[in-house]
């Protein structure tokens, strides 16, 4: 038995390092190569726990530091966990339908958008959560006449696969949604796509602009169906959502980890968190911990909050030029950069669907504030896409879009009455006050502020890094000048 399980884990992991891209990443770099201890002779893991330390100031200081790491970790998690509850689980939310029913967001969002941070507002919105702990869900999508749509998986840990435009193209087909581990025979017609944990955030992205096109996203909306091929049989207890306190944080995570799991490669890291009463055999109760435990998880999950907020500027690779590329929804082993995403903004799509650019700073690494400058920035050239470019800005203290009189959010390849220069370039000015001259104005908050650009289905030479934005140039006021 051992060395079939050895054979198989080895085979999977052979399969992802040979797999090509849209099939996953070959396995993160390690200094040597990493086995399967279940293939080495006579391995026995002890039954026992881990040492509890115990002198007080040392527990605390171990309970602080696997608090601040589990934090970290399970952000992405928790936070969904929070979007689950509201819309799938509390029949007294106003965002309440159920698993397995799409909620449809109408119109485009606005500064009012309530389902997750810093949202684009180029394309209509559908969430759903799908619920596999009975077996799979059948999705039908129909034609879909728009430049671009796609329905974006995330598991529970925010890793995202897509079904629409690039993937599957635009024609109506009929897929069957399941977990790594189902077994079974797929209907006929049906495509099989697996996704990793049985709770699965559906994040549909319908693009418009124009009336007529909002007309026709809201027709794509309407034809997509969820049929799930058993009723589900969860009887499950749910605990509140907690983002706020360490107790109630953690034993959301705890609960992910118990219905939803973890990937293999994480066991060591999840193990760990046992010694502050997270993934053990009983649920995590925080009024059973010892009172310097107790200091230590609320010390350590202020400590992962101070590190994760603090590093919100540091999104992505940074390009020379005050902008960040940010690599989204395969995050491997970094945790923090996987936090850092989800906290700024849930539902984070892979590059090949929207490759984007963000900055805090312009490009003498000043923080961007409207209430302090006025500003230009120059696409020459504009990202090259198969679908479209944006450009969106968001109030830095609220991390949503600004409300301004004009009711614009964002400069994209087709706002009305765009300015293109002669040598098909755009230039963007981006200020609080209304500016003097004609030109593309972006509202700014009488405040800090950020940038992203997305490129929706980048073309290749944009995926290879042949184009970055230039820097946000700061001006004085006009007034001032």
């Amino acid at each position: 038995m051992v060395g079939r399980q050895a054979a198989a884990i080895l085979g999977i992991l052979a399969l992802g390092a040979a797999a090509g891209p849209g099939h996953g990443a070959p396995y993160p770099w390690q200094p040597a190569p990493s086995y399967p201890l279940q293939a080495v002779a006579q391995f026995a893991p002890t039954p026992a726990g881990d040492v509890t330390p115990k002198d007080a100031a040392a527990r605390r200081a171990l309970a602080r530091a696997i608090a601040m790491e589990a934090v970290i970790y399970g952000l992405p998690a928790v936070y969904q966990y929070r979007e689950m509850f509201q819309q799938a689980l509390d029949p007294t939310s106003p965002r309440f339908t159920g698993f397995n029913r799409f909620a449809h967001d109408r119109d485009l969002a606005g500064p009012d958008y309530k389902a997750f941070k810093s949202p684009n507002s180029d394309t209509l919105y559908s969430n759903a959560w799908l619920d596999l702990t009975a077996g799979p869900v059948l999705i039908e999508t129909p034609d879909v006449p728009l430049k671009y749509y796609t329905l974006n998986f995330l598991d529970m840990f925010s890793n995202a696969s897509n079904i629409g435009t690039r993937t599957f193209g635009s024609k109506g087909a009929r897929y069957l949604i399941a977990t790594a581990g189902w077994t079974g025979e797929v209907p006929a017609g049906a495509t099989l796509f697996r996704v990793a944990t049985p709770h699965v955030w559906i994040l549909m992205r319908v693009f418009a602009q124009k009336p007529a096109e909002v007309a026709q996203a809201r027709a794509v909306q309407d034809a997509v169906r969820i049929a799930p091929l058993k009723p589900s049989a969860s009887t499950q207890d749910h605990p509140p959502p907690d983002v706020a306190s360490a107790g109630g944080y953690l034993k959301v995570l705890d609960h992910i980890l118990r219905t939803d799991g973890h990937p293999d490669q994480e066991d060591a890291l999840v193990y760990r968190f046992r010694a502050i009463g997270v993934g053990g055999r009983e649920p995590f109760d925080l009024a059973s911990l010892d009172p310097e435990t107790r200091a230590g998880i609320a010390a350590g999950f202020d400590d992962a909050m101070t590190v994760i907020t603090a590093s919100r500027a540091q999104l992505g690779t940074p390009t020379g030029s005050g902008w960040s590329k940010v690599e989204k929804a395969r995050y491997g082993f970094n945790y923090l950069s996987r936090a850092t995403i989800n906290y700024v903004g849930l539902g984070a799509n892979v590059d090949d669907e929207n490759l984007s650019f963000n900055t805090f700073v312009d490009g003498a690494g000043a923080t961007l504030d409207g209430a302090k400058a006025d500003y230009a920035l120059a696409l020459r050239p504009p990202p090259s896409v198969n679908a479209f470019w944006s450009v969106t800005l968001y109030d830095a203290r609220t991390l949503a879009l600004y409300p301004n009189a004009l009711n614009r959010y964002l400069i994209n390849d087709r706002t009305p009455g765009l300015k293109v220069e002669a040598d098909g370039s755009v230039r963007l000015q981006i200020q609080h006050a209304k500016p003097t001259t004609g030109g593309n104005w972006l509202p700014a908050p009488d405040g800090p502020f950020y940038l992203v650009v997305r490129s929706y289905l980048p073309k290749p030479e944009m995926i290879s890094g042949g184009w970055r934005p230039e820097p946000v140039v700061a001006a004085p006021h006009a007034a001032t000048r």
